[in-house]
């Protein structure tokens, strides 16, 4: 008998309608046209339309790295720097152990790095000063390395002899009476003094 009550009582429930609410249209920025949902809009929060989305160059996502080497920004600059910067994460494509790639959208990337640098041509100016830096460090490195190699030939060019002597001598010579004799080195002149029995 409880069942069928609750079963009844669940029959009885009746859900209202909700109010019809208008929908907000976001305005594409590309044509002008009302549009309510995209990808671009939900992902990076930037009003083009599906329709009007250029993935190949305007567009275009890239990865975190990509950002940080290409527009020389910091991690700060990405994360930190109000208004966040959105992204969209995807699983590497090298390997699928590794973690998930960040990819921002190339326009607002563009957008946070001329807010950082101030112009593009002091982005261009601190790009090859890094260049200039990096081929420094290059060439550091490989004259630290000829010079190592250099100490290496040159210390495996020198040997010092470490046999030892062995004396060649010549006759044997009397000294006195007492059964005393003598032998002397050819090459060194060592002098080897014995008493025969």
């Amino acid at each position: 008998e409880e069942e069928e009550e609750e079963e009844h009582k669940t029959k009885d429930v009746v859900h209202r309608p909700g109010p019809v609410v208008e929908f907000d249209y976001l305005m594409c920025e590309e044509c002008d046209k009302a549009f309510m949902d995209s990808y671009l809009s939900n992902s990076f929060d930037l009003s083009v339309c599906d329709n009007c989305r250029d993935s190949e160059s305007k567009h275009k996502l890239i990865t975190r790295s990509e950002a940080k080497n290409e527009y020389l920004l910091k991690d700060c600059d990405l994360d930190k720097r109000e208004p966040m910067l959105r992204y969209v994460l995807k699983k590497n494509p090298h390997n699928p152990r590794w973690g998930d790639m960040k990819l921002y959208l190339r326009l607002q990337v563009v957008k946070r790095s001329l807010e950082v640098w101030g112009s593009e041509e002091a982005l261009e100016e601190a790009r090859e000063e890094r260049v200039g830096n990096r081929e420094k460090l290059k060439q550091k490195r490989f004259d630290k390395k000829v010079k190592e190699l250099r100490r290496t030939v040159r210390s495996s060019m020198w040997k010092r002899d470490s046999s030892t002597h062995q004396h060649s001598y010549g006759p044997e010579e009397a000294l006195d009476d007492d059964d005393n004799y003598r032998k002397i080195c050819s090459t060194c002149g060592h002098e080897l003094t014995y008493e025969k029995m």
